[in-house]
């Protein structure tokens, strides 16, 4: 069990921001994985997986716990029959790759989520009308004491969220897709990723869309926009000019500045439109927005 103390968060996080972890490990196998898993659990660490940094804002105080980002097989995808087989730590472009390369359609969505399967597991993550409860097949769920497969519905996937627990990790994901043309998935992708492109700041320091879209007439984005939120800055974080849900590192940005560009949206939207925005980023480490005030 190879563990590392100390490891700066900034460098695995798309935002660029966030501490050390307490410690780090990269686990290669189901057994690493639950072995350390176990190791945590008995010292009362709390686990959190980073898979390519997105959708995640790490205290600039860094987590005391443990870190892990999956590798060996744990990352690596294939296509078997019908079925798109993905460890929990590979990366979607990867996984769309292999997908294409079978013949394999449904899984085109996944073309603007910069993310990993397994985290799409945990957020039932999604896209241009697709997400992983369309196309999950089951989930191979790994905790301190045991790895089981879970369905569907045992991983009690909903809108950008799931039923798993902390200290579960997601180790194996299985897609069920269909046969579809390779230059058909091929231009499908590129229409996805032009309009992707066109919309959000894909060359920009940000941690994918910032809050969930409420029940309204207008998104998350949109709402924001009318708000006259867009270029907002503090410090070095700034909302984008391109897109109002998203929060880009315009230099030497800090967690707590990303911490404090929410909190100013939340407090417009609920003046506004009395809507209260719920956060699609996950936290890590001690940080919590403050209440609207009301």
């Amino acid at each position: 069990m190879n563990l590392e103390e100390g490891v700066r968060l900034a460098r695995y996080t798309t935002l660029g921001t966030g501490g050390p972890a307490a410690a780090f490990a990269r686990p290669e196998t189901v057994d690493e994985l639950r072995e350390l898993l176990a190791y945590a659990r008995a010292r009362e660490l709390p686990v959190a997986v980073v898979g390519l940094g997105s959708n995640l804002l790490v205290s600039d105080d860094g987590f005391d716990g443990l870190v892990l980002k999956l590798a060996g097989v744990l990352a690596h995808a294939e296509a078997r029959g019908e079925l798109l087989v993905a460890g929990g730590g590979a990366p979607n472009a990867v996984a769309l790759h292999r997908a294409r390369a079978a013949g394999l359609g449904g899984f085109e969505f996944a073309c603007a989520i910069p993310g990993t399967a397994g985290g799409g597991v945990w957020m039932n993550a999604g896209a241009y009308g697709g997400d992983w409860a369309s196309v999950l097949d089951r989930a191979l769920v790994v905790d301190a004491e045991d790895a089981r497969w879970r369905s569907r519905d045992e991983l009690g996937l909903r809108y950008r969220s799931s039923g798993l627990l902390p200290g579960e990790v997601v180790a194996q994901v299985e897609f069920r897709l269909a046969p579809r043309s390779p230059d058909d998935i091929k231009a499908l992708i590129a229409e996805l990723q032009a309009r992707r492109k066109a919309a959000q700041p894909t060359n920009k320091r940000t941690y994918g869309s910032v809050f969930k879209n409420p029940e309204h007439d207008l998104t998350a984005g949109r709402m924001l926009e009318a708000c006259g939120l867009r270029g907002f800055r503090i410090g070095g974080a700034v909302i984008s000019p391109r897109h109002a849900n998203f929060i880009e590192n315009a230099g030497e940005a800090r967690s707590e500045d990303a911490i404090a560009l929410m909190a100013e949206a939340r407090r417009r939207a609920w003046e506004q439109y009395g809507v209260e925005l719920e956060h699609e980023v996950v936290f890590l480490g001690d940080l919590e927005l403050p209440a609207v005030p009301r």
